[in-house]
């Protein structure tokens, strides 16, 4: 059993400690175990005097290969070692986390009201060994010289371990240093404080009441703080070496610094690209300034706001994001009223560069420096950031700012182009669909219609329903090859020439003939389509609905009883054959309660692997709802065609039922239809 050190609760007595088991151990354990064995009891140490706050005990002893060292104090309850971004230590806080990261074995017992802590290291062969655990190279003629043997255990004491320094976060190396330079020179503390700053960034030991000794940290010419060690009777060999301990500390400091930049460029690059595919994701402008308000706070500021910028240069206000829920109103307010920062916003709209304001803004009683930042792209202006914080941004904070609403910029343009491509896509769909289905006595109509891609590309699709002078119902529904631009102008030249030829008193076939002419003579395009072309007659037996197909599947016929089948004769299709078309007119007597339903392609072609939906598909859902209303109709076989595959639309599918009301219900023709 070693020897047991007892020692009063104050602030030098981690620096005790330390001295009492390099007197004890030196020989015993190899340079890096003795430093770690003195950086684990200065930890125990400072945690029970802070803690505990009662007498210590320190306590060695040995067995064939291991040191074992007791740290005793007052039982405050059980050990957890803990992370040191979650400690509540005050005074580094690491001492069991370092425990278990560095001693081959450690514990805790508790006996009578005593708490004690252990540790274990490796013993290795004895000899003279230096303070980093290498054999002592001393040239024999000065193999007894005791000033030699000293300067150089003390310069030893100023490297770390591997090991440690690789548990050890930059402030504790700091730490560690410090506390070997102060049992070096046999002070009572030390504190290092960086330039600028009162407040001490690591301190050990007692720091008050004794003579200061201080020594300037300085690096290429650059001041970055200041070594103070505390007590009496430092010589001049302490002076020289607390120089080399300066430089050492200046160049750990300088190390942290270049790794720290490191880590926050990356951090910073990090960022950036996270920020940037997040506001690539999103298709609306709203959305987009929104969704960068959020990126921003806490980040960059403790505020923002986000503005979008009309043609015209006006901004108007999108989003404000605070990061305390509670201060939202008073932001929303703030930006409303604060005359200074809607002048600066309107500034930037108007296509002024980034701007700090002069003068703070208060949010509920709290002071906020501003930056206004425009989001532009290609020389335009498309909207206007505005972030506050307490202390400005500094160099690297701002040019993260501008890095952010340039990709901002990027990002809210392409939402900019996406909407108005979606709305001209919209606008367009909709003008090659009727406003309104027809009202007719004694004839109910429904259709539906949705586009593969709606908003992104116009569909080929296309359905019309109108009433002739005679009193006759025209049906057409079609299908033409593609879809964009180019197949938009052959949908809406299909469907105003069938109207136009129709109304001229046309026949069917003799009106498709036509339209296929002019889609062969229409050198502009090389779009065929396929068009099911119907007109409905009342006569003496009820409603006689004559059909002229061109390339297009034929229509299911519903009769009241729930029977269905196809009508119709295949004939070919449009803008392809240059010579007279083989087109047939087919006529078929509707009776009241019967429905015609025609469809596209989008419809009988929803397959799953080899299964399709198909005409059979079609047949079967109408024989489920037979007897409902048009709207009815339609929508059930949509539905079931879209369910059929668990998949989106890949294909345009449009949908037309002309149904032959009963006789009690004539009175009451509803009309309906839904474009999607």
């Amino acid at each position: 059993m070693g020897n047991t050190l007892t020692l009063p609760p104050e602030a030098r007595a981690s620096q005790r400690a330390r001295a009492f088991l390099a007197r004890e151990l030196a020989g015993q354990l190899a340079g890096d175990a003795l430093a770690t064995a003195q950086l684990l009891v200065s930890e125990l140490v400072t945690n029970s005097v802070v803690h505990a706050a009662s007498a210590v005990e320190v306590q060695w002893d040995r067995d064939d290969a291991h040191i074992t060292v007791r740290v005793r104090d007052a039982d405050t309850g059980p050990l957890v070692p803990t992370d040191p971004s979650g400690s509540n230590l005050q005074e580094g806080g690491r001492g069991l986390l370092l425990v278990d990261q560095l001693a081959d074995a450690w514990g805790s017992e508790h006996h009578g009201g005593r708490k004690t802590v252990w540790f274990r290291l490796p013993t290795e062969a004895g000899g003279d060994l230096r303070a980093d655990g290498v054999p002592l190279a001393v040239p024999a003629t000065l193999s007894d010289e005791p000033t030699l043997r000293t300067a150089e255990r003390r310069l030893s004491t100023l490297l770390l371990p591997l090991t440690m320094q690789q548990a050890l976060t930059f402030e504790q190396q700091l730490g560690e240093l410090l506390a070997r330079v102060v049992q070096a020179v046999g002070a009572a503390g030390g504190q290092v404080r960086w330039a600028g700053s009162d407040r001490s960034l690591v301190s050990c030991g007692q720091t008050v009441d004794l003579p200061a000794h201080g020594v300037e940290l300085v690096l290429a010419s650059r001041p970055l703080g200041t070594l103070s060690v505390y007590g009496d009777g430092l010589d001049e060999e302490d002076r020289t070496f607390l120089q080399v301990a300066a430089q050492r500390l200046s160049l750990l400091a300088y190390e942290h610094g270049v790794v720290r930049a490191g880590d926050e460029r990356e951090a910073e690059l990090d960022y950036l690209s996270e920020a940037t595919e997040l506001m690539t994701t999103t298709i609306s402008v709203g959305a987009g300034l929104t969704l960068l308000t959020q990126l921003v706070v806490p980040r960059l500021g403790d505020w923002a706001a986000s503005y979008s910028v009309d043609d015209r240069g006006r901004a108007h206000r999108v989003a404000a994001n605070h990061s305390r829920e509670e201060r939202a109103d008073a932001l929303a307010e703030l930006l409303e009223a604060d005359r200074e920062l809607l002048a600066a916003v309107q500034r930037a709209a108007a296509g002024a560069p980034a701007q700090r304001l002069s003068a703070t803004v208060t949010v509920s009683g709290q002071r906020s420096s501003v930056a206004v930042v425009p989001l532009v792209l290609r020389g335009r202006t498309l909207g206007v950031l505005v972030v506050g914080r307490p202390q400005p941004l500094d160099a690297r904070g701002f040019a993260s700012l501008l890095e952010l609403s340039r990709r901002a910029g990027l990002a809210v343009d392409n939402a900019r182009l996406h909407e108005e491509h979606t709305n001209a896509a919209t606008a367009l769909q909709a003008a090659l669909l009727p406003p309104a289905l027809p009202v007719v006595e004694g004839l109910q109509l429904a259709a539906r219609y949705h586009s593969a891609a709606p908003g992104m590309l116009v569909g080929g699709d296309f359905y019309d329903a109108f009433e002739l002078p005679d009193g006759s119902v025209v049906c057409a529904i079609g299908d033409v090859c593609g879809k964009g631009a180019e197949a938009a102008s052959v949908t809406g030249m299909t469907r105003d020439l069938i109207r136009m030829l129709m109304r001229d008193g046309h026949e069917l076939p003799a009106a498709l003939q036509r339209l296929n002419r002019a889609l062969i003579d229409d050198a502009r395009s090389s779009r065929f389509c396929t068009v099911a072309l119907a007109r409905l007659s009342y006569v003496d037996a009820g409603l006689q609905a004559s059909i002229c197909l061109a390339g297009h599947p034929e229509p299911v016929l519903l009769r009241a009883d729930g029977t269905t089948e196809v009508v119709g004769i295949p004939g070919d299709l449009l803008g392809v054959i240059s010579d007279d078309l083989e087109l047939t007119e087919f006529s078929v007597t509707l009776q009241p309660g019967d429905a015609l339903v025609f469809f596209t392609d989008g419809i009988t072609e929803r397959r799953d692997g080899t299964r399709m939906f198909g005409q059979y598909g079609v047949q079967q859902t109408l024989r489920r709802v037979a007897g409902a209303d048009a709207a009815i109709l339609a929508q059930e076989v949509e539905t079931a065609a879209r369910s059929f595959v668990d998949t989106e639309l890949r294909d345009d599918l449009a949908l037309l039922v002309a149904r032959h009301l009963p006789q009690a219900a004539s009175h009451s023709a509803t009309v309906t239809g839904k474009a999607g």
